[in-house]
């Protein structure tokens, strides 16, 4: 990191990069506020070349794990939205499932299922387009919404 930014600039893309791994490797550790400072500070350099491209995306959507991993939700909920604005403007599906998924995971937690199911409901269609039945993803978001129906129909 040092490296780069001495050579590049504290500002260069490939300093958000390296700070991006960085918190992967921090979050990995359960070392959440490092992790979260480093995203933090990939967001701003990120930021200065657009709000709306796809590496702003990818570091929300990292911003909100470790959010929600605090147990943080509002704020995580603020980042999946963000990262899923920019994601289906960008038209990359296979994010903006997970995206979904996600957010569908943080209403469950609020034990909002109906909101939860109409996000995996939404990710599932996605995911059934991009990626073969037998994909982990495919499976899981099923068990959740197996699991969403099961407890909506227990509130009964």
């Amino acid at each position: 990191l040092r490296i780069r930014k001495l050579h590049l600039g504290k500002d260069h893309l490939k300093v958000a990069n390296s700070l991006d791994n960085i918190a992967g490797i921090y979050q990995r550790q359960n070392k959440s506020d490092k992790a979260l400072k480093s995203l933090m500070e990939s967001l701003k350099i990120r930021s200065l070349y657009g709000n709306d491209n796809l590496d702003v995306a990818t570091t929300l959507f990292g911003m909100g794990i470790i959010y929600c991993d605090r147990g943080d939700l509002a704020k995580a909920m603020e980042c999946y939205e963000s990262a899923l604005k920019i994601r289906k403007k960008r038209k990359k599906d296979f994010e903006v499932a997970q995206t979904l998924h996600n957010i569908g995971s943080l209403w469950a937690l609020k034990q909002d299922y109906r909101r939860a199911l109409k996000q995996w409901l939404a990710a599932l269609e996605i995911y059934r387009k991009t990626l073969s039945d037998d994909h982990h993803m495919v499976a899981c978001t099923l068990g959740n919404i197996k699991m969403a129906e099961n407890m909506i129909d227990e509130a009964r």
